[in-house]
C-alpha cells in the first residue's frame, strides 16, 4: 500500500472516531488491520491517536510488517497485546475515550480496561462503514480475482467425468485456483442433484452421474480481495422442473441487476429478485439477495427484505438469487457487480462462463 492511500484511509476512520467522540482507537479486526495498513499477518492491532497509528505486532511479523505497512509505526510486543495497546495510550495524556471494535472479546475487552485509565468506548462498524467504498485499486483487485476464478473453474470443467466425487471436485477447483496464484476465498460449494438444495451445501462422497445437474459456489481470494460466484450447469439432460427452476432464477437476477444503481434501496433490489419468483410459481429463497464484497467474502451491504439503506457508488455486492425444493435440486447464479452513480458494472462476466446467449449451461457427459 502506498503512503497516500494510507493517509486517506487513516483520514476516514478518524473522522468517525472524532464523531464518537473518541480520542483514539484499537482495531483488532484482521482485515480492518490491511485495509488501514497494508499488513497481511495475524495476531496484530493498530492503535490510532490523532495522525499517528501504531501496529502492535510480536517477532513473527515484524519483518513482514516493516515490508507491508505505510504510515504507521512497528511495535514488536513481548509480553500480551494488551499490555502494550494500553502502554501507547497511557503515554498519551490527551486520551481519554479510546473506541474499541464491539468485536472483541469480553474477556480482552475486561483486560483491557484494567490496563488503561482511558475510559473504552465500544463502537460498531466504524472501519467497515470507512472501507465499504471501494476505490479503484480494490475494483480492480476483486475483478482480478474473478478472473483467476473463471480460469480455475474452466481447468475444472474440463476434468468432470460420471463417477468424480463433490468433494474431488472441489478439491480440484481450488488447486487449479492455488496454481495461477491464488487461494479460495471460502471452502468451495459443489453440489450434486438434489444436494443443492441445501443453499451451503458442503462437498461430500456423492458421485456424478448421467443427467446430474451441479452447483459450485466458489471465489479466489488474491492480495486479500474475494470474487464470489455461483453457476449451475447440467451434466447431460436437464428434467423440465429444473430447466424451469434455472431460467426463473436468471430471470430473477436480471431483475435484480437492473435496479442495482448508486441511491437504490436495498430492500427494493432484493423484492425484484423475489417478485420474479413469485410470478414463475418457484418456491421464494430464505437468504439475502446479495452482500457487500471485499477483503470479506462477506461485508457491509446486505440487501433483504429487512435491510435499511441504499446503495452507494463504489459498493462491490453479490446478486444471488436462487430456487430450492428439498429433495429434488437447487439453482442459484451469483455475480459480482460494482456499483455507479447511473447503474452497475458486472465484474464477474467472462465469455466462457458468462450470460450472453441467456442458455443454461450444458456439459457434455464424459
Amino acid at each position: 500500500m502506498d503512503e497516500q492511500t494510507a493517509a486517506r484511509r487513516l483520514a476516514a476512520v478518524r473522522r468517525r472516531m472524532h464523531a464518537g467522540d473518541a480520542d483514539a482507537m484499537v482495531i483488532m479486526a484482521a482485515e480492518n488491520v490491511t485495509w488501514l495498513t497494508g499488513f497481511m499477518g495475524h495476531d496484530s492491532w493498530v492503535v490510532i491517536i490523532g495522525r499517528r497509528m501504531w501496529l502492535i505486532t510480536d517477532s513473527r511479523y515484524t519483518e513482514q510488517a516493516a515490508g507491508e505497512c505505510a504510515n504507521c509505526r512497528i511495535v514488536e510486543r513481548r509480553g500480551p497485546i494488551t499490555d502494550a495497546v494500553a502502554r501507547i495510550i497511557d503515554r498519551n495524556p490527551s486520551v481519554e475515550t479510546v473506541a474499541v471494535e464491539d468485536s472483541c472479546p469480553l474477556s480482552t475487552f475486561r483486560h483491557l480496561k484494567k490496563r488503561t485509565r482511558a475510559r473504552l468506548l465500544p463502537v460498531t462498524q466504524l472501519v467497515e462503514d470507512a472501507r465499504r467504498c471501494k476505490d479503484d485499486a480494490e475494483v480492480r483487485a476483486i475483478a482480478r480475482a474473478a478472473s483467476l476464478a473463471w480460469q480455475s473453474l474452466d481447468a475444472t470443467i474440463h476434468q468432470l467425468h460420471a463417477g468424480i466425487t463433490e468433494r474431488h471436485a472441489a478439491g480440484i477447483l481450488e488447486f487449479e485456483m492455488r496454481k495461477l496464484g491464488a487461494g479460495p476465498s471460502f471452502d468451495t460449494i459443489m453440489a450434486f442433484g438434489a444436494n443443492a438444495s441445501r443453499a451451503h451445501h458442503q462437498p461430500g462422497p456423492r458421485r456424478l452421474r448421467q443427467n446430474d445437474t451441479i452447483l459450485v459456489d466458489f471465489g479466489a481470494r488474491i492480495d486479500g480481495y474475494c470474487s464470489d460466484t455461483t453457476r449451475c450447469f447440467v451434466f447431460g439432460r436437464p428434467s423440465r422442473l429444473y430447466e424451469r427452476a434455472w431460467y426463473a432464477v436468471f430471470a430473477a437476477q436480471q431483475a435484480a441487476i437492473s435496479k442495482v444503481r448508486a441511491g437504490a434501496r436495498l430492500r427494493d433490489v432484493d423484492a425484484a429478485a423475489r417478485t420474479v419468483l413469485r410470478q414463475h410459481d418457484l418456491p421464494v429463497y430464505g437468504h439475502g439477495t446479495g452482500h457487500g464484497l471485499g477483503l470479506q467474502v462477506h461485508e457491509t451491504p446486505f440487501m433483504s427484505k429487512a435491510a435499511k439503506g441504499t446503495l452507494n457508488e463504489g459498493d462491490v455486492v453479490t446478486v444471488e438469487p436462487g430456487v430450492y425444493i428439498p429433495g429434488r435440486l437447487g439453482v442459484r447464479i451469483e455475480d459480482d457487480v460494482l456499483v455507479t452513480e447511473t447503474g452497475c458494472t458486472i465484474l464477474t462476466k467472462d465469455r466462457r462462463f458468462g450470460f450472453s446467449s441467456r442458455q443454461m449451461p450444458v456439459l457434455p457427459h464424459r
